[in-house]
């Protein structure tokens, strides 16, 4: 579960950095409250449509939809706390990226930083959220007991579907 946490982690820091990237760009570093938030829902929607079940699995497109959805409204809220709560200025200069500005830049008004935290956020949650076996396991369950009990419930349905089968044509034999 670590390991998937990392990954989307590191997937959201991705997604978020190159829409960041692409606002910097754009002329945005600092951007205006309601292309941030855009900015935001955006991210949201990119990260919920590739962590977790990607869209481009199978039988994935209405768990990825509903975490697009999702993620947009979480990142709307989470742009919101970052704007007002992250206002540590950010340790490194941007060079050329951003324009000389009067006040200094801070994580939550930074577009690639704070977008890159929101989707960091969201991707780690979504991938650990996200379980590969297809079935939910109880916190502390034994897969190995778990997987001897499905082989023994499989097995005896088999021998009673087998033993279906042998005796129908007895009943078949007995009615004539």
């Amino acid at each position: 579960m670590l390991g998937r946490l990392l990954i989307g982690i590191v997937k959201g820091l991705m997604v978020g950095s190159l829409l960041g990237f692409g606002l910097v760009k754009l002329g945005a570093a600092v951007p205006i409250a309601i292309v941030a938030y855009l900015a935001a829902a955006v991210t949201g929607v990119l990260i919920g449509l590739v962590a977790g079940k990607p869209i481009w699995a199978k039988d994935a497109k209405i768990e990825a939809g509903t975490k697009a959805f999702v993620g947009a409204l979480l990142a709307l809220g989470l742009m919101a706390a970052a704007r007002t709560w992250l206002l540590v200025e950010l340790p490194f200069s941007v060079g050329a990226l951003a324009p000389e500005q009067g006040a200094p830049l801070t994580l939550g008004g930074f577009a690639m930083t704070s977008l890159a935290a929101i989707a960091a956020l969201l991707g780690g949650f979504y991938e650990a959220d996200n379980d590969s076996t297809g079935e939910p396991q109880l916190a502390g369950a034994d897969p190995a007991r778990s997987e001897k009990q499905q082989r023994i419930a499989a097995s005896s349905s088999a021998g009673e579907e087998e033993e279906e089968l042998e005796s129908e044509p007895d009943k078949k034999r007995t009615k004539k």
